[in-house]
């Protein structure tokens, strides 16, 4: 071997071989070599729309509250049964609330479990009730009922007194007139007055108190009274409690759990068939 002689060691990494051809290197475009980035979150938030409540909606407030909404549910639900309907950006500008953020009430309507009431509460809130419903009740609930007239009964033509001799030679007596039929002193209605009907009169005068709208009150609870002694009609007693029909004064009690009785009258009077 001579002392000019070389030693040629030939490469064994790939990518220098191909630097020392002189090729660039090429990425490969097969979807094995693609990188694939992830979908980026948003940072906005969720897109709502402000509408105004039309009636009272559980878990979203009140009638008359402008609250935010999912577009589709306004869309699909409040707006096509009259629910809710949309605010402008106009009417908002008009009330000064353009900037203002509103929320929705989770917590309307929802009945506050027994758990979370403490017995202090429950204590007093039959007291309460009754208290509302004395201050807030009239003295008398006025119904008024078409009467049913009773027919008139037609009196009899006397009889001529007569001076014929009867079989036994005897005259004949004088005919009295006959007496008036007594009538009944009730005047039957059309219709009744039942322990519901009293329930919703009762009803519609509390509910434009704050406190009184939210109270319950059951046909149940409602007890026709009696006799002079003011004693609770029923069905052991001979009377019919389920209804009123007659014209007049009745008296009736409130009975709520854990109160004194509430009495009240009410008042059944004629109405003419040719009224509103």
């Amino acid at each position: 071997m001579t002392a000019n002689t070389k030693l040629v060691i030939s490469p064994q990494c790939l990518g220098l071989l191909r630097r020392l051809a002189g090729v660039r290197s090429v990425r490969s475009k097969t979807p094995f070599h693609q990188q694939i980035r992830g979908k980026k979150k948003s940072t906005k938030g969720p897109h709502l729309v402000n509408v105004r409540l039309l009636e009272d909606i559980q878990g979203y407030g009140r009638k008359g509250s402008i609250i935010p909404v999912a577009p589709g549910r306004m869309r699909n639900i409040y707006y096509p049964q009259r629910k809710a309907e949309y605010v402008t950006q106009a009417q908002m500008l008009s009330m000064g609330q353009k900037d203002m953020v509103f929320e929705r009430d989770f917590s309307f309507g929802l009945v506050k479990s027994q758990e979370t009431v403490s017995p202090e509460e429950e204590e007093e809130k039959p007291q309460r009730s009754a208290e509302v419903i004395e201050a807030l009740l009239p003295r008398s609930l006025v119904f008024h009922r078409v009467p049913i007239e009773a027919p008139t009964p037609e009196p009899e033509a006397p009889k001529p007194i007569g001076n014929s001799i009867n079989a036994i030679g005897g005259e004949t007596p004088m005919q009295r007139s006959p007496e008036p039929k007594k009538t009944s002193a009730f005047i039957h209605i059309f219709g009744s007055v039942t322990p519901a009907d009293i329930v919703e009169s009762i009803k519609a005068v509390l509910a434009n108190h704050k406190e009184g709208a939210n109270l319950v009150i059951a046909p149940e609870d409602i007890h026709i009274l009696y006799g002079s002694n003011d004693e609770v009609a029923t069905e052991e007693a001979g009377v019919k409690v389920d209804r009123l029909k007659s014209l007049g004064e009745y008296r009736f009690e409130i009975r709520l759990k854990g109160v004194d009785p509430i009495r009240r009258l009410v008042h059944i009077l004629p109405e003419q068939p040719d009224q509103p």
